[in-house]
């Protein structure tokens, strides 16, 4: 078994795959937002700290299930910050992890080597929207080929624009103008296709807004996870306007809920930019296609070590595991004496100065 970790702005998450046929066959995600741990362009120690802790925690995972193989990718969560070689060293020096720091077109790629098989759509174009970045990429294009980068995500945007939990009419009025503004391109890139296209939504956030969507019209589970234009505007609208949204949003993605409404009003304006008629989810994304990738010899990766630097008590049970994990996630949430109190909110929204 072939595993990948992947550090993003808003998560760590590890995909673990059969070697020979590449499924997917298990999937754990550790909330932590790396952003909320930079101090003007760089990562504190304790968001270092951090990141040292969680993959030990998947390091233990991999032991344990049994895998040959681990890789540790990091996305828009370390192109924009100063000290990002800091923070691979620490990692590998305690935890004998190699982080592959990946740009926005190998990204995109990984997403497209994930989602092939969408092919067969209608002028199908991958769509990622990360918390600092999102990543288009044209499935009918070979290679690299028709891929867009753009360095900027709903979780900055949402930083940039938002003062509170969630953007008021004025600020969604600022945040769709910067957003048409971003994606004038795309008009340009819209009339060289003829017809319709298919839109395939990739990454954790984007199946959260998806969540969010079915959760709102009451759609049964299903493989086939589609979005309708028109429904997902009108629950965007509700997102900014409805004061009962917490609940929907609490319910279907409490790690993302200061910054998932800017990633629907950026979806929405992405779906609008080119001429979509079908929009579906995947389940499918970067660590998938960077297994692929790598298998195939067209990217090449150091691997990192299974078993973490640092010491961790033996299980012997899938219960205790699952224990173990716990355990550990609460151990994370503690923080030293005299810690900044952006640093205490783990990845939460301050809290704002009364007026």
């Amino acid at each position: 078994m072939i595993a990948v970790v992947d550090i993003s702005s808003t998560s760590m998450s590890m995909a673990v795959c059969e070697e020979e046929s590449l499924k997917t066959i298990y999937r754990f995600r550790e909330r932590l937002s790396t952003i909320s741990y930079i101090e003007g362009n760089k990562v504190t120690e304790h968001g270092i700290d951090k990141i040292v802790d969680r993959i030990a925690i998947f390091q233990d995972q991999c032991v344990k299930l049994g895998v040959q193989k681990l890789y540790v990718v990091s996305t828009a969560a370390m192109r924009f910050i100063s000290n990002a070689q800091e923070v691979f060293n620490a990692v590998k020096e305690r935890t004998g992890a190699v982080i592959v720091q990946l740009d926005g077109e190998t990204e995109a790629y990984c997403d497209c080597a994930a989602n092939e098989s969408f092919k067969t759509l209608t002028q199908p174009v991958v769509v990622d929207i990360g918390g600092a970045s999102i990543e288009l990429c044209d499935l009918t294009q070979s290679g690299r080929k028709g891929i867009h980068c753009f360095d900027f995500g709903a979780l900055t945007l949402k930083q940039k624009y938002v003062k509170s939990v969630y953007p008021n009419k004025e600020e969604c009025a600022k945040i769709k103008k910067y957003l048409k503004k971003a994606f004038s391109n795309l008009k340009s890139h819209a009339q060289k296709k003829s017809g319709s296209c298919s839109a395939v939504l990739v990454g954790a956030t984007n199946r959260s807004i998806y969540e969010i969507y079915r959760d709102y019209y009451d759609i049964p589970e299903s493989e086939e996870m589609v979005i309708e234009k028109d429904k997902l505007d009108k629950l965007a609208k509700k997102l900014v306007e409805a004061p009962d949204r917490s609940h929907l949003l609490i319910k279907n993605a409490p790690e993302k809920i200061y910054f998932i409404v800017v990633a629907i009003l950026t979806l929405v304006q992405i779906l609008k930019g080119l001429p979509f008629e079908t929009v579906v989810v995947s389940n499918y994304g970067v660590k998938e296609g960077f297994i692929r990738l790598v298998q195939s010899g067209e990217l090449q990766a150091e691997e990192s070590l299974l078993s973490p630097v640092k010491e961790v008590k033996p299980i012997s049970s899938v219960e205790e595991l699952t224990e173990h994990i716990k355990i550990r996630q609460k151990a994370g949430k503690k923080q030293p004496k005299g810690s900044d109190k952006k640093e205490e909110q783990d990845g939460k929204q301050p809290k704002q100065p009364k007026k």
